[in-house]
């Protein structure tokens, strides 16, 4: 009961911020569908890449031509920096508010004195994260939908990809929302927090940005998180999705049970 209670308020607390991300996100794969099913943007981008250098023609690829068709902007949607941002916020604010930040305002000690296991508050900030991060997935999802009936170019959008490339996205995020748990697990700031873990996440994203860009740091790929979140290949099937979830799911699963431990032994000042 009081578990529930906890769960409905804390997604309250947030709730406003979540519906901004859902209808801005999901006006966005609006808008990029729109784009690229209203004009002939793909022909002309690859029309326009065939005029350049040779060298510069395999360094942009197929992959960055590929985007501007139906199915490789739906795909982008799901990888644009703003969708990544507002996930991540969400992702990130959760934890720091709520472990950290109430720490700092005193309001976990009074939280912790009620007759409920901490183990059970900390369970429920997870189902609370995962609930909000999959509700702004999902304004994704209904953007995407609403353009594949008002636009007959895009009627043939695998939308089950669509669905499976959002699913993937979720597992990413809660990668980022557990080791944000844990950066609060030792912390009292919920400011400083958030820093962390943006900091974190950012380094996580330039690493895979770099990696996929200068083949002599390649190597490093494997080390990022986003390396396990490849949207546009998952769209042309030349991705393994399995192992995708199976290796941010194992990373996850290895961050939460020190973050449980840490928070069940805390003394909270």
């Amino acid at each position: 009961m009081i578990k529930s209670y906890y769960i409905t308020k804390s997604l309250r607390d947030h709730l406003p911020f979540l519906i901004l991300a859902f209808l801005l996100l999901g006006l966005l794969q609006t808008l990029l569908l729109t784009i690229v099913t209203t004009t002939d943007l793909f022909n002309f981008i690859r029309d326009f890449i065939k005029q350049l250098p040779e060298e510069l023609q395999l360094f942009l690829g197929e992959e960055f031509i590929a985007q501007f068709s139906v199915n490789g902007a739906a795909a982008f949607g799901y990888n644009h920096p703003l969708v990544i941002t507002f996930l991540a916020i969400v992702a990130i604010t959760i934890p720091s508010k709520h472990i950290a930040g109430e720490i700092e305002t005193g309001t976990l000690e009074l939280i912790f004195s009620m007759p409920i296991k901490r183990f059970t508050i900390t369970i429920s900030l997870w189902i609370v994260s995962l609930l909000a991060i999959f509700f702004v997935i999902a304004g994704c999802w209904a953007g995407t939908f609403i353009s594949t009936l008002i636009f007959p170019q895009a009627d043939q959008l695998p939308f089950s990809k669509i669905l499976l490339i959002g699913i993937n996205l979720a597992v990413l995020m809660g990668c980022i929302n557990v080791y944000t748990f844990l950066i609060s697990a030792y912390s009292r700031e919920g400011s400083k927090v958030a820093l962390r873990a943006a900091g974190i996440t950012l380094l996580f994203y330039f690493l895979n940005y770099i990696a996929t860009i200068w083949s002599t740091v390649s190597f490093l790929k494997p080390f990022s998180i986003f390396n396990y979140y490849q949207p546009q290949k998952l769209m042309l099937g030349e991705t393994n999705l399995g192992m995708n979830l199976i290796s941010l799911s194992l990373l996850t699963l290895f961050l939460i049970i020190p973050t449980i431990y840490k928070i069940n032994r805390r003394d909270i000042p």
